[in-house]
């Protein structure tokens, strides 16, 4: 969904358009700006009448009401947030019916998705990215308990909150795809039938690119692998410059091992996200508290290494110290280049590099 300028003037509320600023929505919100558009609906700034409180209103175009499936994958992101209560989903407040068209109302979140974050910086470093992984995982596991499974998690679907005096928040957004299963029942609820792929190619697992009916919770773990792969190395870890080419290698291929794409990745980290991207289900982690755990622990090796990093620099620094001048301009030009050079990458093909 593209983001838009808030102020931008908005098309009048009359039969049949979508509603503009100024408007009022079930009788109780007034649409202050557009937040983003999409094929299906818009989202809005919207203040509560009753006590100027801001949220964001999310409401289906017109048209769209026509689209069963549509409709349904609003209802069913309602009742699946819904019942996945954690500090790591977005919170829907209300939801309604205004002039025919359904709408819900959603916390108002400041900041980014990972998505543009990845966008904007190509790579994350591994303790930023085990933290929202983390948060990632959190979420996931209160939805998981509460027979949900996402089906369509990837970076666009994360969201990095902002939190005055403190760490963002990572809230997981859009169950519009998920499956489904409240405890004690046999029949899962599913928006798509059996022999359709759903979710995002470059982070669905090989059992959602086979189409299989029975995807689980290992499903999303596998996703979330996939995203936290990302996150390190710049890219997911299957590319391709179509969805079917992307798919097919999702089937048929492992993903490539984080350590051949980043040598330098400390192990323990490296383990976890290998094993999340196992193609066999049961290989992978059992549940998202498993791999948070994993993930927690790995944190270790991380600081180990950046402990020793930081012997290195003061030993480094210790020897520039005593040494006489001419030694160290000879010293500090053949450090400056042996320095290897970083930047972001440029805009590749489907998939990959960001």
């Amino acid at each position: 969904m593209a983001v838009l300028d808030p102020t931008s003037p908005e098309v009048p509320a009359t039969s049949g358009a979508r509603p503009g600023e100024g408007s009022v929505v079930g009788g109780k919100y007034r649409l202050r700006g557009l937040l983003g558009r999409g094929g299906v609906g818009s989202v809005f700034e919207a203040e509560r009448i009753a006590d100027g409180e801001l949220f964001a209103l999310k409401r289906l175009d017109r048209a769209t009401t026509k689209d069963h499936v549509a409709v349904s994958r609003f209802a069913r992101e309602v009742r699946a947030a819904n019942a996945a209560r954690s500090e790591h989903i977005v919170r829907i407040v209300d939801v309604g019916t205004d002039d025919g068209c359904p709408f819900l109302l959603m916390e108002r979140l400041h900041g980014e998705d990972l998505g543009a974050r990845l966008q904007r910086s190509g790579r994350i470093p591994p303790h930023e990215a085990v933290e929202i992984v983390r948060q990632i995982l959190s979420g996931l596991q209160g939805a998981h308990v509460s027979g949900v499974v996402h089906r369509d998690l990837k970076p666009d679907n994360i969201f990095l909150a902002e939190r005055i005096g403190s760490p963002s928040c990572v809230k997981i957004l859009d169950f519009g795809m998920s499956k489904i299963q409240p405890p004690g029942t046999t029949i899962p609820l599913a928006l798509t039938r059996s022999g359709v792929a759903v979710g995002t190619p470059l982070y669905m697992s090989p059992e959602q690119a086979a189409a299989r009916s029975d995807v689980d919770a290992r499903s999303d773990l596998y996703s979330v692998g996939a995203i936290l792969f990302e996150c390190v190395t710049g890219r997911p870890p299957h590319v391709g410059e179509t969805s079917e080419t992307v798919l097919h290698s999702i089937r048929t291929r492992r993903a490539p091992r984080v350590r051949e794409v980043v040598p330098g990745l400390a192990s323990s980290l490296a383990e976890v996200i290998d094993r999340a991207l196992a193609m066999d289900r049961t290989a992978r982690f059992r549940s998202a508290n498993e791999m948070m755990r994993a993930l927690v622990a790995s944190t270790a090796d991380l600081d180990g290494r950046a402990g020793r990093s930081a012997r290195r620099t003061l030993w480094l620094a210790g020897v520039s110290s005593v040494a006489v001048g001419a030694m160290i301009a000879v010293a500090a030009a053949s450090w400056l280049r042996a320095r290897p050079l970083t930047g972001g990458s440029s805009a590749t093909p489907v998939g990959q590099a960001r």
